[in-house]
């Protein structure tokens, strides 16, 4: 029961890290700090590599950097995330980062 106890607080922390590091980039993006805003997108990627929070966020700053190309492959990998965890992800989802895809890069491959 303890050991149960233990890995849910622990399971809710790595949660709200989650949450609070991915809620930062889109501060930081707001704030106009790119740079910093694309390193914490990154140590998304680095340290929550099962989520697809890294891709959207660092997708978002390359759209901020009107990086139109880049910003459409992270969407494709969001997309690849919510294909392959359907449970996961409610309907709808995917659809609307294709969407994003196609506004951004509507000559480039589709995902």
């Amino acid at each position: 029961m303890a050991a149960e106890q233990e890995e849910g607080k622990a399971m809710l922390a790595w949660e709200d890290e989650l949450e609070e590091r991915s809620n930062s980039v889109i501060d930081l993006i707001d704030a106009g700090k790119l740079d910093q805003a694309e390193q914490a997108a990154r140590y998304l990627l680095e340290h929550f590599p099962e989520m697809h929070d890294g891709y959207d966020r660092l997708g978002m700053v390359y759209e901020a950097r009107r990086q139109h190309r880049e910003a459409a492959e992270c969407y494709r990998q969001v997309i690849e995330f919510a294909r392959k965890h359907p449970d996961d992800y409610e309907s709808g989802f995917a659809a609307s980062f294709q969407k994003l895809v196609e506004k951004l890069d509507p000559i480039g491959r589709t995902a």
